[in-house]
């Protein structure tokens, strides 16, 4: 089986200054990649140009070997259900003024999935997948926690079973048993075969999930490769600074 996601050549200049550049990987179904670096590195940038809320300046993307245009109206319609994605700031991403029973079932109103009754179910289902309490679906956003807010966001993300799900910071708002719960979810849905797309500045999460991984530092790449061999013998200074700062991972 090919990739389903090539990135190549990824670059995008601002203001005169690159805030990526020359970024290539491929994900696999069932693969998952770890992008790591400090703030201001280029990881929430690269995981805009992935999604396509942004046109990068350089480079191409292709999906399943087809040139893919995420910005276009084409590519909205017949790919976007199959890309969906967690953002780090969960409340800035949900709609304020609508219920947890109205934004879990509003992917599949839009696509169409199913009548009232089986989308209602479809979410009682998804919230009790993702621990959100059903009691809370009858509230809106502001009633939540950063915690509860990213929850429902995984769930919204998960409810037209996309082949690629991309995750910004999917454990800062979590406590430790939540994201134990997180990560447990994601090797789950990974081994279903979905590809997975982390950007995180958690070196445990990425080592326990990923299989590749990416290091960015002023956008552009340093090293990549598998996780494992990068881990075991650092190629770069400074992704063994990292490991120095985490003696859980030596």
């Amino acid at each position: 089986m090919g990739p389903l996601l090539c990135a190549e050549g990824l670059g995008l200049l601002r203001e005169e200054t690159w805030a990526l550049k020359d970024v290539s990987f491929s994900i696999a179904p069932g693969e998952a990649w770890g992008v790591i670096g400090e703030s201001g590195a280029g990881k929430s940038t690269l995981l805009n140009l992935v999604l396509g809320l942004m046109e990068p300046t350089e480079g191409r993307i292709t999906w399943e070997g087809e040139l893919w245009s995420p910005l276009s109206e084409r590519e909205r319609r017949v790919r976007r259900p199959r890309l969906q994605a967690v953002f780090q700031d969960a409340l800035a991403s949900l709609p304020p003024h609508r219920t947890g029973w109205e934004i879990l079932q509003e992917p599949l109103e839009v696509w169409k999935h199913g009548d009232a009754r089986s989308r209602r179910a479809a979410a009682v289902r998804m919230a009790a997948r993702v621990k959100f309490p059903e009691v809370s679906l009858d509230q809106r956003p502001q009633a939540w926690s950063g915690g509860l807010a990213q929850r429902l966001c995984l769930g919204r993300a998960l409810m037209l079973g996309p082949a690629l799900l991309v995750l910004d910071e999917p454990t800062s708002a979590l406590d430790p048993t939540l994201g134990g719960h997180l990560l447990a979810q994601l090797q789950s849905l990974k081994a279903e075969g979905m590809a997975l797309l982390v950007a995180s500045h958690d070196l445990n999460l990425v080592r326990a999930l990923c299989d590749q991984m990416l290091l960015l530092h002023d956008g552009e790449v340093l090293c990549q490769g598998p996780i494992g061999q990068l881990l075991s013998n650092p190629p770069h200074l400074h992704l063994r600074e990292l490991l120095e700062a985490l003696p859980i991972l030596e």
